[in-house]
């Protein structure tokens, strides 16, 4: 792999804003979000985010690399549908890379 950071997958509506971070933004739509997985990893992006609602399409991409380090494949989410199942895969990342869960639960 090459030494690119950074990239995005998702709705223009969602990761326009994403476009202040100089991270590679690549709008798409269903039935897009495999093939442009893909050709991003095999660029060599080491981080790639993308909008929640591209799990399940991403489901065999995301199983295969789940135990490498990179790419690091992280879902994004929308504040639509299902967010909690975003903030888990987060949390977990974040979990995994530190050791230990930070995030702070609301009781």
């Amino acid at each position: 792999m090459s030494g690119k950071a950074i990239a995005i997958i998702g709705d223009r509506e969602t990761i326009m804003p994403f476009l202040a971070t100089g991270a590679r933004v690549v709008y798409t739509q269903k039935g897009e979000s495999k093939k442009v997985m893909e050709d991003l990893i095999s660029e060599g992006y080491k981080i790639i985010f993308f909008t929640e609602n591209y799990i399940e399409e991403l489901n065999d991409i995301l199983i295969q690399y789940r135990s490498q380090t990179v790419p690091c494949l992280i879902p994004v989410p929308t504040g639509r549908g299902k967010t909690q199942l975003a903030v888990e895969r987060i949390r977990g990342v974040i979990k995994k890379a530190v050791g230990a869960d930070v995030f702070v639960e609301d009781k």
